[in-house]
C-alpha cells in the first residue's frame, strides 16, 4: 500500500518537473545550486540565462550575496559588451549589405538589451530587406524555370515525314505532361504550406507560378490575392506587366561513373563524392545503384550522428571549439537535418559570444 503512495507522488512530482530540461531540472531537484548554474551557464556564453537566475535568488538563500557580487562584477559587465559588440556588428553588416547577419546581430543585441526597442526596429528593417531579396531572387528564378518547361509542352510535335499521331512523340510528351503536372502540384502544396506558415511573399511566389503553368484557376487566384494583402508594409511585388527574360537551357555535364570507383570512394570514406557517383549511376539504370546507395547514406547518417553526439559531449565539458567543429562535420554529412543545423547555430552564436568576451580594448 505505502509503495503505491510513494510511487504516486512520484509521479506528481516528475509532473511538476514537467517542461523542465537540463539545468532547470537539476536545480528543481536540488542537484546543484541556482548560483552554480548561472556560474554556468555565464561561461558558456549564455549571458541573459546566467542573469534571469541570479535575479531569481532570494535574500534568504546562502549565495545571494555572492550573486549579487557576480551579477554585478562579472554578468552585468558583459552584458554590455556583448550588447555593444553586437549592435555594432549589424550597423556593419547593414553597411555591407549582409542583411541577414545585421539581422541576426541586432537580434542578437535586442536579447540582451533592457530597452531593446530601437534594436528590434533596426532588426524588422532588416528582415525586411531579407525577404525582398530572397522573394526578388526565387521569383526571378522560378519564372524562367516555368517558361523552360511552358517551351517545352510544344516540344515534342512530329516533323514533317512523320504521322501527326506517332508513338514516340506521343509517348515523350506524355513523359513531359507527367512532369509538369507533379510540378503544378508541387507549386500548389508549396503555396498552401507557406500560407499556413504566416510566409505570404512565398506563397504568393509558388501560387503565382502555378497560375503560370494552369491559369485560371480560381482557388490560385483567391490564395494569390489573399497573400499580397497580407505582406509587410513596404514588401514590393513584381509589375505584373515586367518582361520575361529568355531563359537559356543549359546543358548537363555528363560524368561517366562506375560501380568499381563508388565502392573505391566509399572505401577512402569519401561519402559525399560516393553518394553524387552513385546518384549518376541510378540515373544510367545501373543494377546495383539503389544498393549502393542505400549503404551510402546508412554510413553518412551513422558517421553524422556520431559527430553530433561527440559534439553534444563536448558542449557539456565546455569545449565549445571543439563541440563546433564536431557539429559542422554532422551539418556537412547532413545539411538537411534540422536538429544539426540548429545545434551548429547555436554553438556558433555562443562561441562568437565569448570570443567578444575575450577581445580586450572592446569596452
Amino acid at each position: 500500500m505505502y509503495r503505491f503512495i510513494i510511487y504516486g507522488y512520484c509521479l506528481l512530482f516528475v509532473a511538476g518537473c514537467a517542461g523542465k530540461t537540463g539545468d532547470d531540472f537539476r536545480v528543481s531537484l536540488g542537484l546543484v545550486s541556482a548560483y552554480e548554474a548561472a556560474q554556468k551557464a555565464f561561461h558558456q556564453g549564455q549571458i541573459m540565462q546566467a542573469r534571469e537566475r541570479l535575479l531569481t535568488i532570494k535574500k534568504d538563500d546562502k549565495d545571494y550575496h555572492k550573486a549579487r557580487t557576480f551579477l554585478k562584477k562579472e554578468v552585468e559587465p558583459a552584458r554590455l559588451k556583448l550588447l555593444r559588440y553586437y549592435a555594432r556588428k549589424g550597423k556593419a553588416e547593414e553597411k555591407k549589405g549582409n542583411w541577414a547577419k545585421a539581422e541576426e546581430a541586432y537580434a542578437m543585441a535586442a536579447e540582451l538589451s533592457q530597452q531593446p526597442q530601437a534594436l528590434k526596429t533596426y532588426q524588422k528593417n532588416m528582415n525586411l530587406k531579407v525577404r525582398q531579396l530572397r522573394f526578388d531572387s526565387l521569383y526571378q528564378q522560378r519564372k524562367k524555370e516555368d517558361k523552360i518547361w511552358l517551351d517545352w509542352q510544344n516540344a515534342y510535335i512530329p516533323p514533317q515525314g512523320l504521322l501527326g499521331d506517332d508513338r514516340f512523340f506521343a509517348d515523350a510528351r506524355e513523359d513531359i505532361d507527367q512532369a509538369t503536372d507533379k510540378r503544378i502540384e508541387t507549386a500548389w502544396k508549396r503555396a498552401k504550406m507557406y500560407r499556413d506558415e504566416d510566409k505570404p511573399e512565398m506563397a504568393w511566389l509558388y501560387a503565382d507560378s502555378y497560375l503560370r503553368l494552369y491559369p485560371g484557376d480560381k482557388k490560385a487566384q483567391d490564395l494569390r490575392n489573399a497573400m499580397a494583402t497580407a505582406l509587410p508594409k513596404g514588401f514590393r511585388l513584381p509589375q505584373s506587366k515586367d518582361k520575361e527574360e529568355k531563359a537559356k537551357r543549359v546543358k548537363p555535364v555528363q560524368v561517366k561513373a562506375s560501380a568499381k570507383h563508388v565502392r573505391l570512394l566509399m572505401k577512402q570514406g569519401k561519402w559525399m563524392e560516393a553518394k553524387s557517383e552513385a546518384l549518376n549511376l541510378r540515373k544510367e539504370g545501373h543494377a546495383d545503384a539503389d544498393t549502393l546507395l542505400a549503404n551510402i547514406d546508412a554510413n553518412i547518417a551513422s558517421l553524422a550522428e556520431d559527430a553530433y553526439q561527440k559534439g553534444n559531449l563536448a558542449f557539456r565539458n565546455e569545449k565549445i571549439d571543439a563541440a563546433v567543429q564536431f557539429w559542422q562535420q554532422a551539418v556537412d554529412l547532413k545539411p538537411n537535418e534540422q536538429t544539426y543545423v540548429d545545434s551548429l547555430r547555436r554553438g556558433k552564436q555562443i562561441q562568437e559570444r565569448l570570443n567578444a568576451l575575450k577581445a580586450k580594448g572592446e569596452q
